[in-house]
């Protein structure tokens, strides 16, 4: 391998790492107002959540929101605080 090709694996692995805390960052930002009830896409207080998916006490949450003015639409998974509550029952 010469200089160029170990140049050109460096830059593209780094790239691909900003690439995607470049998404997570967005998607954070997104998840933020959406909290607040305000679509990211229209800015309106219209977002509701169309399905919610549970995967146990301890596992994650799947969400999916839409806005009814635009009809933007995204999903986020949000981790549960656990079964420390007492609230898992088997």
């Amino acid at each position: 391998m010469d200089n160029y090709t170990i140049f050109f694996l460096i830059f593209f692995i780094l790239a691909s790492i900003a690439i995607y805390f470049l998404y997570l960052f967005e998607k954070g930002d997104k998840l933020k107002e959406i909290n607040n009830g305000i679509c990211p896409k229209c800015k309106n207080k219209s977002v509701e959540i169309v399905n919610q998916k549970s995967h146990g006490c301890s596992g994650t949450q799947e969400i999916t929101i839409e806005c009814k003015k635009c009809g933007y639409k995204d999903s986020f998974t949000i981790s549960n605080n656990g079964c420390g509550g007492g609230s898992c029952r088997i």
